[in-house]
């Protein structure tokens, strides 16, 4: 996974005045889970659908996705089912991208791509989990306020960002590390950022996770985490 931003050559889309309901942190800082009423929730029934324009039409009707750069209609469908899996267990309140795209690529370091308006990921037998921890990402950076200061080391550095505290306490926290690494996935231990989006898909996936890593979500604000450990308690 790799965190971008979009390049404003390939953002024509933004211009659209159907776009406004488009958030930023600062604007939705209170909580993204009061964004809509649980009890107004009616679970989305996903249809497999026969042609790309079809699956297009679906995507924007339910997710509101303006840009649907996916040429194969296999991947339109999985992506399709997994944009109604993360909607029905976050009962709605999950946030997608206007631009998202599937692509095709060999030797790419990374299966995905997140950004302010978009999310990208290359087509690979595990592209479903991929969905996932950048629908994550997207979410997360529009409830935390301090999204850009959680990335990796590389990621600080190449941003201009000189903040490390987050990055230091996650990383030295060897306790926490352990419990993330056997709970969740190696992976998540690389920074507080991928923690958030690993757990999130563990999440989703309805993986039975421990307390302590529900409060450690909490912790570096993972997107709908009162609703999470609401679920898990019940």
């Amino acid at each position: 996974m790799k965190i971008s931003t979009f390049l404003t050559k390939n953002l024509n889309i933004i211009k659209r005045p159907e776009l406004k309901f488009i958030q930023y942190p600062k604007q939705i800082q209170k909580d993204v889970f009061v964004r809509q009423s649980t009890e107004n929730f009616k679970i989305l029934n996903y249809q497999k659908c026969t042609n790309l324009k079809d699956a297009a039409l679906f995507a924007e009707k339910y997710f509101g996705v303006k840009n649907f750069n996916i040429t194969d209609l296999t991947s339109a469908n999985l992506l399709n089912r997994t944009f109604t899996k993360i909607y029905n267990v976050t009962k709605g309140k999950a946030e997608f991208p206007p631009i998202v795209s599937v692509i095709q690529r060999r030797n790419s370091r990374f299966s995905g791509n997140c950004g302010v308006l978009h999310i990208e990921v290359i087509k690979n037998p595990y592209m479903e989990n991929d969905i996932i921890h950048e629908i994550g990402h997207y979410n997360h950076r529009k409830c935390s306020l301090n999204f850009d200061k959680m990335g990796k080391l590389q990621e600080l550095i190449a941003s201009g960002i000189e903040d490390f505290s987050i990055y230091d306490k996650f990383r030295k926290d060897k306790k926490s590390l352990n419990l993330i690494k056997k709970q969740v996935r190696p992976y998540a231990t690389s920074s507080a950022l991928e923690f958030v989006a690993c757990a999130f898909v563990s999440i989703i996936n309805g993986k039975n996770l421990l307390p302590e890593i529900y409060n450690l979500y909490k912790k570096y604000e993972g997107p709908f985490a009162n609703l999470f450990i609401t679920n898990r308690l019940k």
